[in-house]
């Protein structure tokens, strides 16, 4: 038995929901974060002023750290009796000049508003019947819009013009409604929440990301594995066999088990669920709702009967088992972690 630490860390700034010393269980969330992926935009600052590129600090309005409106002038200059001028492209903030490039980095700053859903009555802007907004429609479900990008757009003046329906903000159509005549629109954003995964408490805060969970207990690795973070009780949630795993079974036992520790595989059998992530020898989460580790890789093995005894010992105990792999740089092998 040893102490073993697992760092549980959220990939973006977000809401750490434990303190130091408290007790966790594997399901305990205790950190959550909302990631609105807010986008750099770069402005070439120089070809739009026709000037060197280390020359853009010279002609700059903003400097680093400033926000910025969309449509904003962030650089001009007067040659001869022309005044030639560089806009924002989107609101942000200025986050990176480049002299060596000419160019500059903004990054957008996504407001609460701008998340949505929103709903742009589109038959009425066009002036149109509802269930007609199909003839007129630019894009479809599932299509991402840039902000004032045309939903729909309709001719007229004997088609010399045009009126359009425009997004009032970036994002993905998630619905259109032909009886009202409207498209629904919302941002995509990240929403991510992380657990504790192991029984213990909390050793550690990382501010903003997470926390370090301690634990005392028995660590034991696999061979290989496929399939991510589980936890449940071992012999009921989380079966072992002596040997090695069949296709067939496997077929029975997914959904059923959230984990399968077994000896072995034979790899041709599995070829069509994991063939890629074999020959590159890295595993991720999967959706297939099972986890597998092996104990002694591929082939039609048995379990080593030591390994077998200690495991038995822990039977109706709830463990955590993590199946994912790398066998190249920065190595990485499959777990079962008891808790005791």
């Amino acid at each position: 038995m040893s102490k073993i630490y697992k760092k549980r860390v959220l990939p973006f700034d977000g809401n750490v929901l434990v303190k130091e010393k408290d007790e966790v269980e594997p399901d305990t969330i205790i950190a959550e974060m909302t990631h609105l992926g807010e986008r750099p935009f770069i402005v070439n600052i120089a070809s739009r002023l026709q000037i060197g590129f280390n020359e853009i600090g010279d002609y700059l309005t903003k400097k680093i750290g400033d926000y910025i409106e969309v449509r904003e002038v962030i650089a001009e200059r007067k040659k001869m009796a022309v005044n030639l001028v560089a806009h924002s492209p989107v609101s942000g903030v200025l986050e990176f000049i480049s002299p060596a490039s000419g160019n500059v980095v903004i990054r957008e700053k996504v407001k609460e508003e701008e998340i949505g859903p929103v709903t742009v009555n589109c038959s009425k802007i066009l002036n149109i019947e509802p269930e007609s907004l199909k003839s007129y429609l630019n894009k479809k479900i599932g299509d991402i819009i840039e902000k004032s990008g045309e939903i729909a757009s309709k001719p007229v003046f004997a088609g010399l013009g045009m009126e359009h329906c425009r997004s009032p903000i970036y994002g993905k159509i998630i619905s259109i409604d032909l009886k009202k005549g409207t498209v629904t629109i919302k941002r995509p954003i990240e929403e991510r929440r992380i657990d504790a995964y192991i029984k213990g408490f909390v050793k550690e805060i990382m501010p903003n990301r997470g926390a370090v969970i301690e634990t005392e207990g028995e660590l034991i690795n696999g061979v290989f594995g496929f399939g991510g973070e589980r936890h449940g009780i071992l012999g009921e949630d989380i079966m072992i066999l002596e040997n090695y795993l069949k296709r067939n079974e496997f077929d029975d036992y997914k959904g059923n088990f959230k984990g399968i520790i077994t000896p072995s595989i034979n790899s041709y059998e599995f070829k069509d669920l994991f063939d890629d992530e074999i020959s590159k020898g890295i595993t991720k989460e999967n959706n297939l709702g099972t986890t597998i580790i092996l104990m002694s890789g591929f082939g039609d093995k048995k379990i080593d009967e030591i390994l077998l005894k200690k495991l038995n010992e822990f039977i109706g105990i709830q463990v955590s088992i993590d199946g994912r792999t790398q066998i190249r740089a920065g190595a990485r092998r499959p777990e079962i972690i008891i808790p005791l």
